[in-house]
Order: C-alpha cells, then sequence, then structure tokens
C-alpha cells in the first residue's frame, strides 16, 4: 500500500486526534482522543455510555471509528465488529492530554504506545491516583532526536511548546516522502524556542504533507495574545494587591502555571498551596532532570483534604495520599494563613472552600482558557456562583496552549509543504488565507478518507 494518512478524529473540530497513517504492510495511529464535544448531542452526566456494551455505543453515534484488529476483545463485547489479533502496528502520542489519549483505553493492550518519557512520568502519576487510559500498556519512550522505527516508518520527534510538558511534533518518514505533524503548539510559553526548532526539522525534511492544528484559527478577530510572562506580571499584582485569601484553577499539569504561580506567591510573601494530585504530579516530575518544578513542602504546600468527622488516620486515604498526611496543610491552617497562602483547587474541590470558611474580599483567578462550548458555560456559571457566594473578585488571567492564527500561518508557510491538512479546528477552511504566495495545496480532510503522503 502506497502511505497515506486517514482522519478519523479532528476533523472539523477542535481535539478528537486519531490519525492512522499507513505504508505498505504497517499501520500507525497519531494519537488516539476524545473530542471535547464527543457525543454531547447524545451523552452527558446521565446519559452516559454503557460499560457493558464495550465500544458499542460509540460505534452507533460514530465516536470511535470502526477499524479492524485495533480494539480488546472486552471493547468489542456486543458489537458488530470481531475481535482480530492486532493489526495496527502501534499508537504514537504527542502528549498526555486526555483529547490525544482518552480512547486507548479500548485500544488492544498489545498494541505498543511510543511517548515521551515525561508523558511516561505523567501517566505513572495518573495511574497511581485515578487511573489512565495508558494503564496495561507497553510503554516505548523517548526524547528529541532519539528516532524509532515501526515498520516501515521512520519517526523522528522534535519537542513543541504547550501548556503540559513533554510535548512533541514529529517528522514522519514514509516509503514516498516525509509527513509533518505538529500535535499541539504555541510560540508564547516559556519554551516557545522548541517551537521553532520543529519548524526547521519539518521545513529540512521538504515534507509531502504536513498535518497542522488549527485551534485558534477563528473568523473573528485575533485579539491579545498573553504570554506566560504577562500571566506572571498580572498575578503578582493580585497577589500582592489582597490582604486575604487568594485561589486559582488551572489545570494541575500545566507545569508552566504552577511555576508561574509559585513564583507569584514567593514575590508576595505566600506559599502556593497544591491538591494532593498535582503534589503527586511535582514529585514524578521532579525525576525527570530536564524539567523544574517545585519541590512539595520545601517550595510549595500541599492540602489535604478531610475525608470523615472526628480524628483522621492512614486508613482514611489511599496508599498514594499517605505520605502527603504529615507534610500537608488542613482547611482550618489555610484559614488560619489567608494572608500567607495561595490556594490552588480543581473545580470539583470547590466544597473544600465549606471547610476553609475565607473571609470575604478575597481574590479568585480563573486561571484557564475561557468557556467555548455549553458544557464549560455551565462549568464557569457554577465557578462564578461560587465565587459570588463567598465574597471573592473575579479575575481572568491565562495564556493559551495552543498558538494564534498568525502564528499558525506562519509555521504552515515556514515548513513549506507540498500538501496542508489542518486538524483540531473548528474552521479548516480558513487556511485557505495562509497560501498567498505560496504553491501548497490545502486539503481540508473528510473524516475516514485517505490523504496520500505523495513526494
Amino acid at each position: 500500500m502506497a502511505p497515506r494518512v486517514t482522519c478519523y478524529g479532528g476533523v472539523g473540530e477542535i481535539g478528537g486526534n486519531k490519525f492512522l497513517l499507513e505504508d505498505r504492510d504497517t499501520k500507525v495511529l497519531l494519537d488516539f482522543g476524545k473530542g471535547f464535544s464527543d457525543g454531547a448531542d447524545y451523552f452527558d452526566s446521565k446519559i452516559e455510555p454503557r460499560n457493558v456494551n464495550g465500544a458499542g455505543d460509540l460505534f452507533e453515534f460514530g465516536l470511535l471509528p470502526e477499524i479492524p484488529g485495533l480494539y480488546s476483545e472486552k471493547s468489542l463485547q456486543n458489537t458488530r465488529l470481531k475481535y482480530t489479533r492486532p493489526q495496527v502496528d502501534a499508537i504514537v502520542l504527542s502528549h498526555y492530554h486526555t483529547d490525544h489519549t482518552d480512547r486507548i483505553e479500548y485500544v488492544d493492550p498489545e498494541i505498543p504506545v511510543y511517548c515521551g518519557e515525561t508523558t511516561s512520568l505523567i501517566h505513572e502519576a495518573s495511574s497511581e491516583s485515578s487511573g489512565s487510559p495508558l494503564d496495561g500498556r507497553e510503554l516505548r519512550t523517548f526524547r528529541t532526536g532519539q528516532r524509532f522505527t515501526v515498520g516501515a516508518l521512520e519517526f523522528r520527534p522534535v519537542h513543541v511548546d504547550h501548556s503540559i510538558p513533554g510535548t512533541y511534533g514529529f517528522v514522519v518518514y514514509t516509503s514516498d516522502g516525509p509527513l509533518a505533524y505538529t500535535g499541539d503548539f504555541r510560540f508564547h510559553g516559556p519554551a516557545g524556542s522548541m517551537t521553532e526548532e520543529f519548524i526547521e526539522a519539518a521545513e529540512a525534511s521538504k515534507p509531502a504533507v504536513l498535518l497542522t492544528e488549527g485551534t485558534r484559527v477563528r473568523p473573528e478577530a485575533e485579539g491579545a495574545n498573553a504570554s506566560e510572562e504577562e500571566v506572571l506580571k498580572g498575578a503578582e499584582r493580585l497577589v500582592k494587591g489582597s490582604r486575604k485569601l487568594v485561589l486559582s484553577t488551572f489545570r494541575g499539569n500545566d507545569t508552566d502555571r504552577i511555576n508561574t504561580f509559585h513564583d507569584a506567591a514567593r514575590a508576595s510573601g505566600r506559599r502556593l498551596v497544591v491538591s494532593m494530585k498535582t503534589a503527586l504530579l511535582l514529585e514524578k516530575l521532579r525525576r525527570d532532570p530536564r524539567l523544574e518544578v517545585p519541590e512539595v513542602g520545601r517550595d510549595v504546600d500541599v492540602y489535604v483534604r478531610r475525608k470523615k468527622t472526628g480524628r483522621l488516620d492512614d486508613s482514611d486515604y489511599y496508599t498514594w495520599e499517605r505520605p502527603f498526611l504529615d507534610r500537608g496543610v488542613s482547611a482550618e491552617d489555610v484559614r488560619k494563613r489567608q494572608a500567607e497562602s495561595f490556594l490552588h483547587l480543581e473545580v470539583w474541590s470547590f466544597p473544600e472552600l465549606i471547610d476553609i470558611r475565607p473571609d470575604e474580599g478575597g481574590t479568585y483567578i480563573h486561571a484557564a482558557t475561557e468557556a467555548f462550548n455549553e458544557e464549560g458555560e455551565k462549568e464557569e456559571s457554577l465557578v462564578r456562583n461560587w465565587v459570588d457566594h463567598m465574597g471573592f473578585s473575579y479575575h481572568q488571567l491565562h495564556a493559551s496552549g495552543h498558538a494564534p492564527m498568525s502564528e499558525v500561518g506562519r509555521l504552515v508557510r515556514a515548513v513549506k509543504a507540498k500538501r496542508v491538512v489542518p486538524v483540531h479546528t473548528d474552521h479548516p477552511e480558513l487556511f485557505a488565507e495562509f497560501r498567498r504566495g505560496s504553491g501548497w495545496e490545502l486539503d481540508v480532510p473528510v473524516k475516514g478518507r485517505p490523504v496520500r503522503v505523495s513526494a
């Protein structure tokens, strides 16, 4: 078979990346994630896919591609797709975000997963605390510059900057020319130079096809593009201007944001207080010599949730939580030290505020992207209700994990691929605006339709 790539997700949508790359007798999936709006028309917290039906309920609505030789026997119970031994050789992950990984739980565990070394550490932390879609898989790890081969395909991973550490793009050498895949990227983060290095590697390969994300390629005005440095300045201003508790929500695996808020807390004589899940992740990531993250206990404190009324002991907590009990701070501790604390809580932990009972006049920093769908709008409304109830002021302060439209265009023009396939975007047709003065072909993907990779 001549080399080709088929998009089964990330087509006219943000997230859900699932790209099947085939060459001769080799089949490799680039990412295998869940779309942000996957099944929103059919499922919610009240109506969920049935576990007893394996992947069948997802097949029904086209939320998973019916690819023979991909899924586990358990996933195919009660479905029309019959189980066969694996016919897909590997899954290659760009990074650990759910829209790139979450559907791997349905995949046959005999199919190996290639991922960055940092992704394997994030998986390890997630697996211990709540489970991971990579549980039970053989992980084969790499770093930038460490090429690896899967059948007829040779992969060259090159790091890019994103809102989670250990994110990669790839140059894939096929039997009829290279394909470049960006994964998710930005230039305005602390490691923006890594994305520039990806551009250099991709351009040098003279790719036949560029498979690129375009999350922020939109018809409306681009607006401001805040950097993480600007988030730091804004956080320092808000923290220094408050004499009450400062509270924030942000993704606990965004180590850039953790470092930013740790610096902002330290600059104002406060301590950043993180959740136990985030503390576990930080301890795992400190094993990566190329990452700089704060040390739990020395640099940041860990918040210990109360799990029952009365005296607490180790038996009340999971094994992974117990090491933090002697080093942690309680709701009472935070209440006594409101002017000295910068508290990080995930949204689902907001009921902890009832135990903390913070004084009115505190500061809330919403350090995540603004809502872009109905589910996000509902969550944002709930957050605002909590913030109003506590008598806190609300502030939006965030640097996106994705490049704005102008920078996506710069990457596309710089790589000089013969054909550009836009994915992970609501508006693939807008990539036509980047073609001025260029000779490349725009190939707007169609779900399930192969795109040939040819020099």
